[in-house]
């Protein structure tokens, strides 16, 4: 069987990271998301099948989902945003948009992959945020989304054992499309970095080890858990 992994998210800098590492496991990734163009650079690069979708609609998830069929193994979904405001600046369709991105989405396709993932014993890797545990200023928004995929992730664990193995990852910052307002201002960037133990921001390459394991059939015993990789800042304190 051709093992598919369909990467959701696929052209962001974790996402693709982990079609690298895929590739590099004899699995074929898939990766998906909505810039075909990006797509079609990033596929060629290391030589993998692409899929143009938007997560917000579920009829396209639903016909990438069919598309592949019995052969998915594994399903990565690094789809997100990050909205940050001031509780008091808000809006209810802020909290809408998040959650349908954040976490409807994830819903939307674990559904699509469910009887692939479960004929195939399969594996899921859903992606939370450091500011779930830590407590952030201004962090409500994407917070409470990425809060509920923590959730979703035990709930799914224990719903679909012992058949699919569910697991997340929690980074902090990453060097990404998503952060590069942060990230460009060489100032902001530093003051960021020196919050972590290991001072630095987060790369995508940071995050393929981890997840091609989690994702692949060496990962025989590990469901429901929320994995750390924010150079300690989720957990250690430093002097200042």
């Amino acid at each position: 069987m051709n093992k598919k992994i369909l990467i959701f998210g696929g052209t962001g800098a974790i996402g693709f990271s982990i079609a690298k590492k895929m590739n590099e496991e004899g699995y074929s990734p898939v990766i998906i998301s909505r810039n075909k163009e990006d797509l079609a650079s990033k596929a060629e690069n290391i030589g993998c099948e692409y899929e143009t979708c938007d997560i917000l609609d579920s009829d396209q998830i639903e016909n990438v989902s069919k598309k592949y069929n019995d052969e998915v193994v594994g399903l990565a979904y690094c789809v997100g945003s990050i909205n940050l405001k001031p509780l008091r600046m808000s809006k209810n369709d802020d909290f809408i948009d998040s959650f349908k991105i954040n976490t409807l989405g994830a819903i939307n396709v674990i559904k699509s992959n469910l009887p692939s993932l479960t004929k195939n014993n399969g594996s899921i890797l859903l992606f939370s945020t450091v500011a779930v545990q830590q407590g952030f200023t201004n962090h409500s928004i994407v917070s409470s989304s990425k809060g509920a995929i923590e959730g979703l992730t035990l709930s799914l664990a224990a719903e679909f054992a012992p058949k699919i193995r569910v697991n997340c990852i929690a980074p902090s910052l990453t060097d990404s499309k998503m952060s590069q307002k942060m990230v460009s201002n060489e100032t902001i960037k530093k003051a960021i970095e020196n919050m972590h133990p290991i001072p630095k921001i987060g790369q995508g390459e940071d995050f393929g080890d981890l997840s091609s394991f989690l994702l692949s059939e060496k990962n025989s015993w590990i469901t429901g858990q929320i994995f750390h990789i924010d150079g300690g800042r989720s957990t250690l304190r430093i002097k200042a």
